[in-house]
């Protein structure tokens, strides 16, 4: 059997559950406390490893019904091509510090900011793996973190380029357009992606030097926690 790769629990939450990513489309879906179970046992273990651990928890449930359901899981995640994500000590992952809200006008990023919107909205059109690989790409270039004043400046103007966009442009292609807006300017700013609970709702956003910065007042941002960070 092959492990389930990048198995990251998105741990600390009420029901003890997780999060799943699609790398090839970007979706994202919902686990139970028990699926969790299962995945972060896959990961560490064998199958059978655990079969008994979930077994260990709900020892009411015959083993062979829980290695059934088990089975059918990892064909269902195979079938999906489904990668887990936890929020793990140490990567930078967890709940974002306090943000700000970008109000700042600077007209010199306008037009960087529609060029970079298009470019944005073409690249989540490919595959979200090479989406994943250009914005790692971006972050991986010898430039500098830009300020969170000039990183405001360009969330900002993403945000007025937007309105001139047809269509669905919402905080996945802002973002994304704001990360190349400051590749544009020999800038680099973090793109990220998290999580909140009750109900799960999924968002994006920027952050530079781990400060995020939105296009607007979000009174409840500070639910989410980080699963992805490029």
């Amino acid at each position: 059997m092959t492990g389930i790769s990048k198995v990251i629990h998105l741990d600390g939450t009420e029901h003890e559950g997780g999060v799943l990513l699609n790398l090839r489309t970007g979706r994202w879906y919902a686990l139970n406390s028990t699926a969790a179970l299962m995945c972060r046992e896959l990961r560490a273990g064998d199958l059978e490893t655990a079969v008994r651990a979930v077994g260990d928890r709900y020892p009411a449930v015959d083993e062979d019904r829980v290695r059934r359901d088990a089975e059918e899981m990892i064909k269902r995640l195979a079938d999906r091509d489904l990668v887990v994500f936890e929020a793990a000590r140490n990567t930078g992952t967890g709940e974002p510090r306090t943000p700000i809200v970008a109000r700042s006008d600077d007209g010199r990023y306008r037009l960087r900011a529609v060029v970079a919107l298009a470019l944005a909205l073409v690249a989540l059109s490919l595959p979200f793996r090479w989406t994943l690989s250009i914005t790692s790409a971006l972050r991986s270039r010898d430039t500098a973190m830009a300020a969170t004043e000039e990183a405001a400046a360009m969330v900002c103007m993403v945000e007025k380029a937007a309105g001139l966009f047809p269509g669905r442009v919402a905080c996945l292609e802002q973002s994304l357009a704001a990360v190349f807006t400051a590749a544009l300017s020999r800038r680099r700013l973090t793109w990220v992606m998290g999580v909140a609970e009750d109900p799960y709702r999924f968002h994006a956003w920027v952050e530079s030097g781990g400060v995020p910065v939105l296009p607007a007042e979000e009174p409840d941002f500070s639910g989410y926690r980080r699963v992805l960070i490029r």
